[in-house]
């Protein structure tokens, strides 16, 4: 039906109530003035869906929001339903979300109006200074959730900055000022090592290893990916790679503390993997 949108997952669900103005719609960094009523919860009291789901936006209140500065999976996708909304109206949202603890889902139902929103020019017209200072913001406000222990938001704070860099390659050609070019650089830098400790946490170590590499290419001696990489290829019984990592950590950082302790761990089982080769190379040629 042409009043309802859904969200490919079937986790995001927009009925129009009431048709708006055939105009723009939100995009990144607008500014939205909405109206959110007659909210719902099923499978959660609804007192905890700021202590427990970390929403900003959900209140039986008038406010304004900035699209690109959610920070948790329900505000996400209420962000995302925004965005196909048209000035003027008003639509039910049901958004689903994974309660991982209890293995169920949780349904959160609620109205949205959408009174007026301040237009952002799209991406593809960011000057490359906009670009930067964004993915910087985004950047920050993911290594505070990941202070906060909260690793998945900060991934996806992290991954939004990196879209955004990745749409002034190739830098080289955009001829800009060395130090924003180098700006631009050293924070892509960071944002890898940060995408690669989010990965480590959740053991996606495949991944880490290949943020690592892409890092370690532009800065073979950068501290954290070396340890990042070490810590994965270990995880993943490559203790070769992982020795090596660790190694060369050392004769860069002598008193690194945390890499002695890993060096010592999988040397020990890489000499005691040689050790099984060895045995079993002998077996095999026993007469």
């Amino acid at each position: 039906m042409d009043n309802i949108w859904e969200s490919r997952d079937k986790t995001i669900r927009k009925e129009i109530l009431k048709k708006g103005i055939c105009l723009n719609k939100p995009t990144e960094r607008c500014e939205c003035q909405i109206v959110i009523q007659d909210i719902n919860v099923t499978g959660m009291n609804i007192t905890d869906l700021k202590n427990q789901l970390h929403t900003e936006i959900l209140d039986d209140i008038e406010k304004t929001i900035t699209i690109g500065d959610a920070n948790s999976e329900i505000d996400r996708k209420i962000e995302r339903g925004i965005q196909y909304m048209m000035v003027a109206e008003e639509s039910l949202f049901t958004i689903c979300i994974s309660d991982f603890s209890k293995k169920g889902k949780i349904i959160v139902t609620f109205i949205v109006m959408l009174k007026y929103f301040k237009p952002f020019k799209a991406i593809w017209n960011w000057t490359p200074e906009e670009k930067y200072e964004i993915a910087l913001k985004y950047k920050e406000v993911g290594v505070k959730l990941f202070q906060e222990s909260r690793h998945i938001d900060a991934f996806y704070k992290f991954s939004k900055a990196c879209k955004i860099l990745i749409t002034l390659e190739p830098i080289l050609d955009l001829e800009l000022d060395k130090s924003l070019e180098n700006n631009i650089n050293a924070l892509r830098i960071t944002l890898y090592n940060n995408l690669a400790g989010c990965h480590i946490l959740n053991q996606n170590y495949e991944y880490v290893i290949q943020l690592c590499n892409i890092i370690l290419d532009k800065d073979k001696n950068n501290i954290k990916a070396l340890y990042r990489r070490g810590v994965a290829y270990g995880k993943l019984r490559n203790f070769e790679n992982a020795v090596s990592d660790f190694e060369k950590l050392i004769t860069l950082k002598p008193l690194n503390i945390a890499a002695q302790q890993q060096f010592v761990i999988y040397n020990r089982k890489l000499q005691e993997a040689n050790e099984k080769c060895k045995d079993m190379v002998k077996r095999m040629f026993r007469t």
